[in-house]
């Protein structure tokens, strides 16, 4: 079977992926998924309340978030790449710090949005009823199941090169990844790529700190990491991870 043919733009970003994972990315044919969590944004999203039908249909939703607009309004204030994803709510996982999140359940286990929606459904009870129990959500990126796609997606460049970021500020990005992106022959990508490499200090206020394959999740990720990266004061992260 012949290999796809791939525009310049898209090399460029296979290029850039396999210094990230240190082999060839596009070689991989595994599944895999993107996610996405944010500790409060998923506090404000249950204290707003939200339809629960959008959860239990399985429903993939992006902007402008029509079904569910109080999760767009989040993603605006919370993160520069989540506006522009579409997001699986019903492979999304919740999870609450007790058994107020759905009576009868494990403490820590986690749930779908589909399970979690139906249930709540049949049980008559509104999402905000749940914001006592500290909801947190795992959003499930939408891709297309490749490991390309899912870096892409996380790393803000599936809207194409007119929507990378400039390096800024200068300073503060980890000197490996510096040398390793100077490799490049798309500086720009190169610069968009620095801002999500950052030093763990300048990473609380400036783009993004790797983790590399440590699970920022805390063991509620259903899969091994394959590549991560922590926000601010690690208050949010975003993850790629095998799909099964």
């Amino acid at each position: 079977m012949p290999e796809p043919v791939r525009s310049p733009w898209e090399e460029s970003l296979a290029a850039a992926f396999s210094l990230v994972l240190e082999r060839p990315v596009l070689e991989d044919t595994g599944e895999y998924a993107a996610w996405y969590s944010c500790s409060d944004l998923s506090s404000e999203l249950f204290d707003a309340g939200f339809p629960l039908e959008p959860l239990a249909a399985g429903e993939v939703v992006g902007d402008p978030f029509a079904s569910i607009p109080v999760l767009g309004k989040l993603f605006e204030g919370w993160d520069l790449f989540a506006p522009h994803w579409s997001i699986d709510l019903g492979a999304s996982l919740f999870f609450g710090e007790d058994d107020e999140l759905l009576p009868g359940r494990e403490v820590e286990a986690a749930i779908s949005g589909r399970e979690l929606g139906t249930e709540l459904i049949a049980r008559k009870v509104k999402a905000k009823k749940l914001a006592d129990a500290y909801p947190t959500v795992l959003f499930r990126v939408h891709t297309d199941g490749s490991l390309f796609g899912a870096i892409q997606a996380l790393t803000g460049t599936h809207r194409g090169r007119d929507h990378l970021f400039p390096l800024d500020p200068e300073a503060g990005v980890r000197k490996r990844w510096n040398r390793r992106f100077a490799e490049l022959d798309d500086s720009a990508l190169a610069d968009h790529l620095r801002n999500l490499f950052r030093t763990e200090d300048y990473a609380r206020a400036y783009g993004a700190y790797h983790l590399g394959t440590d699970d920022p999740s805390h063991g509620y990720l259903p899969h091994p990491v394959t590549t991560a990266w922590r926000f601010g004061e690690a208050q949010a992260w975003s993850a790629v991870t095998s799909a099964s």
